[in-house]
């Protein structure tokens, strides 16, 4: 098994994480998010398994994977996008309001992620997903 997200440091790169959240053709911020929303919401993505690098074809293969989990279960699926504060890294995801926050913390084991993040009222919280 992999060194642990907290243990390496990357938690700290995930608390400094923006996400994106496409809305028709309008990106919005997180906390434009929570103003229409007005509710719990999150942000999970099946990309770069445990922090391996994969292709962008192999990515867009396993979200795709994923979405479809996803539609079976979750009210509204909207196109997510976190990124570092620098600009040099991006990932594809999903951002989803509603359903079971236990499903999602298994669909993120399921694709072998650290995390996923959740946004409530009163700010963001990172799940542990190992």
């Amino acid at each position: 098994m992999t060194e642990s997200p907290r243990a390496s440091g990357l938690w700290d790169s995930y608390k400094l994480t923006t996400v994106e959240v496409h809305v028709g053709d309008k990106v919005l911020t997180e906390g434009q998010m929570q103003d229409l929303w007005n509710c719990d919401f999150y942000m999970i993505t099946a990309s770069n398994p445990f922090s391996r690098l994969l292709s962008e074809a192999d990515n867009n293969a396993r979200n795709e994977e994923l979405h479809a989990l996803l539609k079976e279960e979750f009210e509204e699926i909207l196109d997510g996008v976190g990124k570092d504060l620098a600009g040099t890294w991006a990932e594809k995801g999903w951002v989803v309001r509603g359903g079971d926050e236990g499903r999602l913390i298994l669909l993120a084991k399921k694709f072998e992620q650290n995390a996923i993040f959740k946004f409530t009222l009163t700010g963001r919280e990172i799940i542990d997903c190992r």
